[in-house]
Order: structure tokens, then sequence, then C-alpha cells
């Protein structure tokens, strides 16, 4: 069973922005997470979930994490610290609405769950948003 690690305060909550960090893309390049804003994000940890996500045409940045460079279906995001590695349980993903607010963190059931969590965050608008308690 996957135990989540111990976060400092605030460091990844549902429904609160996903805090500033860097992570690095092969080759060195830096991507400032925030930088990313504008559409939703989806961070992977698994092959075979990147693997099915490269099959689907998502509107959203979508990106295997990894402490290290591997062959990835999908643009490959390194964190070698695994400070958000270490966040997302395997066979799970991170999602992130276009203001990086996270909606999911946890296990997934493949492709289609994630395609679940993206049409929410497309049905969503900053004037009628729904309340936690109806869509949990």
């Amino acid at each position: 069973m996957y135990e989540r690690p111990v976060y400092p305060e605030g460091m990844i909550r549902l429904r609160q922005p996903l805090p500033p960090c860097t992570l690095l893309r092969p080759g060195g390049e830096r991507v400032y997470l925030p930088d990313l804003k504008g559409k939703p994000l989806v961070l992977g940890r698994d092959e075979a979930l990147a693997e099915a996500l490269a099959k689907e045409a998502l509107e959203a940045h979508t990106f295997l994490l990894a402490e290290g460079e591997r062959p990835s279906p999908l643009p490959l995001l390194l964190d070698p610290e695994g400070t958000l590695l270490r966040a997302i349980p395997p066979g799970g993903a991170l999602v992130a609405d276009p203001f990086l607010e996270v909606y999911h963190l946890g296990e997934v059931a493949g492709a289609e769950e994630v395609r679940a969590w993206l049409a929410l965050l497309e049905a969503q608008c900053p004037e009628c948003v729904v309340p936690e308690g109806e869509w949990f």
C-alpha cells in the first residue's frame, strides 16, 4: 500500500494552487510550473498511464514525471529530488485546472478517468463552480 509522504504545511492540497516549483526537461531546460497556466495540467508517474494518455487528444499539458531521464511516450519532466513525484501514488496522476488548482491527486483507473477529470474542469467556470460536496 502506498503511504503518502508528509509535506510542509500547504505543499500540495486539493482545490489549492499547485506550489510553484521548477522541473527540468531532458537536456536541462528549466520548466517553471506557473508558466504552464492557461491549459489544464496532467502529471502522471507510470509508463502504462503515459502510453494510454499519449494516444489521447487531450487539451492539456500532459507529462510523464520522473526522477531521471528515461524513454517516454509523453513529454518528460524531471523531478530529480522527487518532491512532486512522491506526492503522486503509483498508478496515479495529478490533474490541475488552467490556473493550476489541484483537482485530483491520486490513483486513476486509466486514461478514461483522466479524461473525466478534464471534462469536469472544462465544465467549470469561475462564476459557477460546483460546491465541493456535490462533486466528490
